[in-house]
């Protein structure tokens, strides 16, 4: 089967691709469960798995269609485990790919198993040696435009921008799948799109560029949300907990002065005002819960009106 594809054909395929990389990163980032293990920096075994069974069935059925259809945009077997590398680590990079690719193995494309695997453990040992994990979400589709300004900062300061060691990869990643589809004399041992040394090829190793840095922007603009969603929360805790520090200690002055009023003239209503105080305290102890019963919410409610028509007077005081 000739695998030559016009340039029409190939930038269409190519666009299908990123497409279906950052269509699937978007609807595993609607996940909380995927959010959580993602965005956890150090992973327990259980996490780990976790990554896996999150990523690996869609890029498993890219392969499938792939193999039984003629949609050559949805194989995204090398892209996927070098991103589970990544993200995930030297285990579950490699596990990762040799999953994605057992269809492929099962259609005797022998390389396409080593190729995966080998793209996996190469995410997991860059994982390794970036020094700040942050770096690895400034990885993105225009990381490409900052390699003078990455030959600059080496040349002046000695400095490595880590993020270009992800792209370097990713090139030589389709290089090296190129080559391999060029030198084997079988070329159904190994899947590339358009295995051919010519300028086309510019084209595909963008295309792999963007379906690899096209996901990470987009958890990475998912992580982004999710750190200003949980300031804010802790901005709002901390104001209320302001507001809280304000209002309690006079609350509670002017219910001891009403039961040191009370206690001489009505021994029985002071004793249901410290009560009613004792439960409200006893709530307040608890204010960080973020639900609670309506039930709870309503008697909290009664004791500090109680309390109130105490300190006021049933005439003074019309509660509707």
């Amino acid at each position: 089967m000739d695998t030559t594809l016009t340039i029409p054909g190939l930038l269409l395929t190519l666009l299908l691709k990123v497409g279906v990389a950052s269509s699937i990163a978007a609807l595993l980032a609607r996940w909380n469960t995927f959010r959580r293990v993602l965005f956890t920096e150090e992973r327990d075994p259980d996490q780990k798995l976790k990554l896996m069974l999150f990523t690996v069935p869609p890029l498993l059925v890219g392969v499938i269609l792939r193999l039984w259809s003629p949609y050559r945009f949805a194989d995204l077997s090398l892209e996927g485990a070098f991103l589970m590398g990544l993200l995930g680590g030297r285990v579950v990079g490699p596990i990762g790919g040799s999953i994605i690719t057992i269809p492929a193995l099962m259609a005797h494309e022998w390389l396409a198993m080593p190729a995966a695997a080998t793209a996996g453990l190469l995410g997991g040992l860059i994982r390794q040696l970036i020094p700040d994990k942050e770096d690895l979400w400034n990885f993105g589709p225009f990381t490409f435009l900052n390699i003078p300004k990455a030959i600059m900062r080496m040349l002046t300061r000695a400095e490595i921008m880590w993020e270009m060691l992800p792209l370097m990869t990713c090139v030589g990643l389709e290089l090296g799948r190129v080559a391999l589809v060029m030198a084997t004399t079988k070329p159904k041992w190994l899947f590339a799109i358009d295995p051919h040394w010519n300028w086309e090829l510019i084209l595909v190793v963008i295309g792999t560029l963007m379906s690899v840095a096209a996901p990470l922007k987009i958890w990475n603009n998912t992580r982004i949300e999710m750190d200003l969603e949980r300031h804010q929360q802790l901005l709002l805790r901390a104001r209320m907990d302001a507001l809280s520090s304000q209002i309690n200690p006079h609350f509670l002055f002017n219910t001891l002065n009403t039961v040191t009023a009370l206690i001489r003239v009505d021994p029985d209503t002071a004793r249901g005002v410290v009560l009613k105080l004792s439960n409200i305290l006893r709530r307040l102890l608890r204010k960080h819960e973020t639900f609670v019963p309506l039930r709870e919410e309503l008697s909290f409610i009664d004791d500090y009106l109680d309390i109130e028509v105490a300190r006021f007077g049933h005439d003074n005081l019309d509660i509707v």
